[in-house]
């Protein structure tokens, strides 16, 4: 093959469906991979007898073609985010979580992803992956096992193969405790609770991950995290606010530990493309944090939590489902990326835009000491601390923010029905 010959056959590439270029891609490599291979086959035949040059040049091509082979399928797994389904399918843990629900209300309004019909798998917990094939429903269950030890018993390989991507948000609730009384918080972070918290992500998403590495298709790994991870120590304006640049492998605290391991469990997914959601407080008020304060402050009973000056970074419920699509959407997202608001505020800029939004009066503030007192090491952490970070990544990739303030996130959680 000539240098002509590869130009056009690059320009067929080009010609063919979005969906089918990956795969052509790899073609065009082990194509022109092999013309190389005949090319130095040739003028390595000179310098030998015919028949010990022969032999040479068979091994070398069998050498060769394996080595290309693998670099393909390596281009393949990196670059590629399709199946070769009709279908675009998002697999779902936690989906009927605030915002695995927020998700697929965005995935059904936007209909198509990479235009391709996207294709839904809410992924229920089971012992007992069973066997399913996907079919052309827009929305379909498939089981996988949280707790499974080997690749092939996490998640039906079959039925893997068919997924493009899995959006991996199950884990057990930071903010509760453990028992019948669990739901009301008090003092929640017992040994036994920070345990369950760490093992409902850690080793769930490491089962995932490592089916998905061994998966004869690629996919796409989103695993939800969170900017816990950078420290709660940002109060007042002492301290700048972050983006994904910052080095956290020293950062301090319960949830910056769990929020390490998560991320490091995503990594055994292989050559496949592993994004680690750096979430905020997704704002919604159907579930998180903000239906727990939105009837106290509809009474009239908002106010500043300890001395107000604690940093909050957070998300519409809307902006963080579009956000996660949009990520889907771009392959150059990887590795961590902070999925909050660009404009991070303080408890007081928090507390009194809720008061605004919801026409009421904010004037009783819950001391820091009372914090502490009911909620212990949570409460310190998750209400007194705070984390200031910044979408730089998501930013950068041209994604624009329906409700970039802390007002506007709020009259979205009050006017959706997410």
């Amino acid at each position: 093959m000539g240098m002509s010959e590869s130009v056009s056959a690059a320009k067929q590439v080009d010609r063919l469906p979005a969906h089918a270029q990956p795969y052509s891609t790899i073609t065009m490599i082990r194509t022109m991979a092999f013309a190389l291979i005949i090319s130095s086959s040739i003028r390595t035949t000179a310098g030998f007898s015919q028949r010990g040059g022969a032999r040479l040049n068979r091994n070398s091509s069998k050498v060769s073609m394996s080595f290309f082979d693998d670099m393909a399928s390596n281009f393949q797994r990196a670059f590629s985010t399709d199946s070769g389904s009709q279908y675009y399918t998002v697999g779902i843990t936690g989906a009927s979580g605030m915002l695995g629900s927020s998700l697929i209300d965005e995935l059904e309004k936007q209909q198509t992803v990479n235009g391709k019909p996207v294709r839904i798998v809410k992924l229920s917990r089971s012992e007992n992956v069973g066997t399913k094939t996907l079919g052309d429903d827009a929305i379909t269950t498939l089981s996988w096992n949280p707790k499974a030890t080997s690749a092939e018993t996490v998640i039906e390989p079959e039925a893997l193969d068919q997924i493009d991507a899995i959006v991996h948000l199950a884990g057990e609730n930071v903010a509760t405790g453990l028992g019948p009384l669990g739901f009301v918080g008090l003092r929640p972070w017992t040994d036994a609770k920070k345990a369950e918290i760490l093992d409902s992500r850690v080793g769930p998403t490491r089962g995932l991950a490592k089916a998905i590495a061994a998966s004869k298709t690629p996919t796409s790994f989103l695993v939800a995290s969170g900017v816990g991870v950078y420290g709660s120590d940002f109060i007042g304006d002492a301290k700048p606010a972050v983006d994904e640049s910052m080095d956290v492998s020293s950062t301090t605290g319960f949830l910056t530990d769990v929020s390490r391991e998560w991320e490091a469990a995503g990594q055994d997914a292989g050559k496949n493309r592993v994004v680690n959601c750096r979430m905020g407080v997704v704002l919604s008020k159907n579930g998180g944090a903000l239906a727990k304060l939105f009837p106290i402050f509809f009474l009239g009973g908002g106010g500043n939590v300890g001395s107000g000056n604690q940093y909050f970074t957070f998300i519409s419920a809307r902006d963080a489902a579009r956000a996660l699509v949009h990520t889907l959407t771009t392959p150059s997202l990887k590795g961590p990326v902070n999925v909050c608001s660009p404009e991070p505020c303080t408890n007081a800029e928090f507390t009194s835009a809720f008061g605004k939004v919801l026409s009421r009066p904010t004037i009783l503030p819950l001391p820091g000491f009372v914090v502490s007192l009911l909620f212990g090491e949570m409460g310190d952490e998750m209400l007194l601390g705070g984390v200031r970070a910044t979408p730089g990544k998501l930013s950068n990739s041209g994604f624009e923010f329906q409700h970039p303030t802390i007002e506007e996130a709020l009259q979205s959680a009050v006017d959706e029905t997410i």
